[in-house]
Formats: C-alpha cells, sequence, structure tokens
C-alpha cells in the first residue's frame, strides 16, 4: 500500500521553492475527502460520476515588525500579520482528479522581489498537490484548472484600499497581467518535469482571442518548437474521453460546473432553457429533454464564441480559462461497456430522439419499506451532554500527537463546517491597513 511519506512534505516543498533569506509563517488547513455533487453533468441515460471534494487553504504571513508602513503603530507583540492565501478543490472520480485553483489573494506586506515569494509559492503548492494525487493513484489522469479573472479583493476584505505607502500598496493586475502570471505560475511544473514519463500539457482559452493573441501570454521556452508548453484551446474533448464519453456526448457533459466559474453560469442557464436545470432531469425528463443537448449552443466551439458575450467576458474584461494536464504513463482513456445503458444512445437517439423509449416501470418498495417498525423496549439509558464551542467542531481529531504528525505532511484536517468557518471568518475580516490587519490576522488565528 502506498503511503504519503514517500511524498515531500508541504513543510519542505515550500522551503526549497521560497527565496532565500524569506522569512515567513505558513498556515495549511484542509478537509478529508467526502462525496459532494458530480463535477460534470451526467450522460443522458447515465448516472452522474460519483465525485469526491477536498478543499485546501494555505496561507502565508509576515512579520509585521519588517514591513514599513505610513500607518499609525502596530501593538507591541504582534505575532505576524497575513500577506497572502490559496484556496484549492480538488475533485476526484474513477478516472480523473480535477485541481481548481478556487481563490487567491495578497495584501501589500510582502515585499516585492525576485524571485516573487507569492509566485514561488502558488507554484510549489500545486505541484505538492499533484505529486500527492499521482503519488495516490499514478495511473490517473490529473488536470489543473483555474479561471484568471481580474479583481481588486477576493479574500482580504478592504486589502485594496490600504494606502501604506506607495511602495507597498497592493498590486492588482489588469486582465491581460493576471493572464501571464498564470501562466508563468504554471510553466515551471511543466518545465520541471521534462525528463519523466509523465507528459504535461497546458491549455489556455480567451473568448474573444484567436491562436497568435493568446500566444502573446505564452512563455518563451527553450523546448522542442514541435512540442510547446502552451496550445491555445481547450482539452474538454480530450478529458471526456479519459472520463469514458463517446464522441457525440452532448457539449453539456463536457464543462466542469466549479463554484463562482462564469462558464459554469452560462452552462445553467442553458440548462434552463431546454429544462435541465436539475441533474435529475437530465435522465427522468421527457423524450426531448433526455437528449441532453442544447437548441442555442450546439458544440464547444459555439459555446466559447457565445461566452465572449457575456458580461463576464465583455465591456472590455478579459478572462483566461487555464488548464494544465498531466497524463502519467498507463493512463489510456476509459473503454466504454457497450452493456451500459448510457453508451447505448446513439448519435441518432441524441440529435433527434426516434429511438428513445419511456420507461414506465413500477417502483418496488424496499425491504426497509415494507417493514413494519418494531416499538421500542428496555431501559432508558441518559447519555452525556457534549460539549460545544471552542475548537471540537474544527478538528478532526482530538489526538494532539496525530494532528501534529499530519500536520507536518499532510495539513492540519479540520471537519467540513470547520473548514467553512475558517474560511467565512477570513472573509468577513478587514485589512484596510497594516494596524487591522494584525488585529484580523490575531482573530483569525484564534478562531481556527
Amino acid at each position: 500500500k502506498r503511503t504519503m511519506s514517500a511524498t515531500t512534505s508541504l513543510k519542505d516543498k515550500l522551503t526549497s521553492a521560497l527565496p532565500s533569506g524569506f522569512q515567513c509563517k505558513i498556515r495549511y488547513i484542509r478537509t478529508q475527502a467526502k462525496d459532494c455533487d458530480a463535477l460534470f453533468p451526467a450522460f443522458p441515460g447515465g448516472q452522474p460520476e460519483r465525485t469526491r471534494l477536498t478543499s485546501h487553504l494555505l496561507t502565508v504571513s509576515v512579520d509585521p515588525a519588517n514591513v514599513p508602513s505610513n500607518s499609525p503603530p502596530i501593538p507591541a507583540g504582534s505575532a505576524d500579520v497575513l500577506s497572502f492565501a490559496i484556496e484549492v478543490f480538488v475533485y476526484t472520480t474513477k478516472y480523473l482528479t480535477t485541481i481548481f485553483v478556487s481563490k487567491i489573494d495578497s495584501t501589500s506586506y510582502i515585499p516585492r522581489q525576485r524571485p516573487s515569494p507569492i509566485q514561488r509559492t502558488v507554484t510549489a503548492f500545486l505541484e505538492w498537490l499533484k505529486d500527492s494525487q499521482l503519488q495516490k493513484f499514478p495511473t490517473r489522469k490529473v488536470v489543473i484548472s483555474l479561471f484568471a479573472r481580474a479583481q481588486a479583493q477576493y479574500i482580504f476584505p478592504g486589502s485594496s484600499d490600504d494606502r501604506g505607502g506607495a511602495k507597498y500598496n497592493k498590486h492588482v493586475l489588469d486582465d491581460r497581467q493576471l493572464i501571464k502570471w498564470w501562466v508563468r505560475t504554471i510553466d515551471p511544473i511543466i518545465s520541471n518535469s521534462k525528463s519523466s514519463e509523465t507528459t504535461y500539457q497546458g491549455h489556455l482559452t480567451v473568448p474573444g482571442y484567436e491562436g497568435n493573441e493568446l500566444k502573446r501570454s505564452f512563455t518563451p521556452t527553450s523546448a522542442d518548437p514541435t512540442k510547446p508548453n502552451w496550445l491555445p484551446g481547450n482539452p474538454l474533448v480530450e478529458l471526456a474521453r479519459a472520463r469514458g464519453l463517446p464522441e457525440h456526448a452532448p457539449t453539456r457533459c463536457l464543462l466542469p460546473r466549479f463554484p463562482d466559474d462564469p462558464k459554469a453560469r452560462f452552462v445553467l442557464e442553458l440548462d434552463e432553457e431546454v429544462g435541465l436545470s436539475q441533474e435529475s432531469q437530465a435522465t427522468t425528463a421527457s423524450p426531448s429533454k433526455r437528449k441532453g443537448r442544447w437548441t442555442s449552443v450546439r458544440d464547444l466551439k459555439s459555446f466559447w464564441d457565445a461566452m465572449e458575450f457575456r458580461q463576464e467576458c465583455s465591456s472590455g474584461r478579459v478572462v483566461g480559462f487555464l488548464w494544465l494536464v498531466i497524463t502519467p504513463p498507463g493512463s489510456d482513456d476509459v473503454e466504454i461497456d457497450e452493456t451500459e445503458p448510457s453508451s447505448q444512445i446513439s448519435l441518432a437517439d441524441m440529435l433527434d430522439g426516434s429511438a428513445e423509449k419511456e420507461e414506465n416501470q413500477p417502483k418496488q418498495p424496499s425491504r426497509d419499506q415494507s417493514k413494519k417498525k418494531r416499538p421500542l423496549t428496555g431501559p432508558i439509558v441518559p447519555r452525556p451532554p457534549r460539549l460545544k464551542g471552542g475548537s471540537s467542531n474544527l478538528s478532526q481529531s482530538s489526538n494532539r500527537s496525530t494532528v501534529g504528525k499530519l500536520d507536518l505532511v499532510r495539513g492540519l484536517v479540520v471537519t467540513k463546517d470547520g473548514y467553512d468557518k475558517a474560511v467565512q471568518t477570513l472573509l468577513s475580516l478587514d485589512f484596510a491597513n497594516l494596524p487591522i490587519a494584525v488585529k484580523s490576522t490575531k482573530k483569525w488565528i484564534f478562531e481556527v
């Protein structure tokens, strides 16, 4: 059985990646894998892919005494101030692992230097998550996915208002700068793996931009020009094959539905147009709806063309969708089982529904439902009250030595409710200037 002990710890990974002399504190919390809603809509007539989700939050803080600022003096004894955070969701199915960057943000308290500590942290963290997944599932395809949309602040409220000093104002990138930043950040993951048998391929789609325009965002590499690190377009058809979908699968089945994702909102609107706003309708609705095809958007090209005119991608704004597909040796496309009902829906069925049949089989009551409940008997044993509050709802384990061990290798495990509380607390704090940010940092650490 493979264990995580063979994987470099996150602490060691970041220590080797961060610039020499850069001092910081890093806190990392995550949840255990839990079942969640399917990331991709189900193929008509089939069942949604069983999907499990782990949430990851990593923060970087620095000593506020080393941050030049025009703000009022900070309280004595202040240990650190949050300066950067990244949230990542990891979705796993039987055939595909998706590492999705949900949020990333910084304050103005990390001095600008080269190499960038923020960029190095993001690259190392994503690479470590990718290595961890390949360690557990050596032949499963992995994809790192994100969308680059410029915004003043994502995680640290008020951070864009900080005017502690011109040199240390928060550096907010515009749309095109952010896309290029992400390409430069992910590119080392590709370059570091050139000697590996595992293949790495980056993809970039910007609605409204053609191939030559997209190439301006790519980083120059000394690699073989016939095998560039980045290609214009998207790998959604390739990922569909890895998931076992047939070539004639509806477009909606190819598009993942990430939280707060511009294309996911468009998918939901298109679903509503044809009465597929709920996943269950794709398998139980009338024949016309069960075809699972949109009427106004017929294929991926039409989808991306329409995305250009969406509010998020229009009015002078640019949104970049990036993928890095990692294919280990032995990771072949899934062969479709012809005995499965979903694979027996032909292309003609999908287009006109001529071969579809309504299935009206009476439902049989389950064994549990058919049994009559027996009255409870016996002595009443009172249960001791459970303590509420404190950190009992945050920690996955009350054994401190176990939590400490997890912290060294795989991060501090918290419950789903505890994780959500940690994130929501962070999003409700204030980082408008250094003294306020120090207090907010102290409060967040105390809560977690």
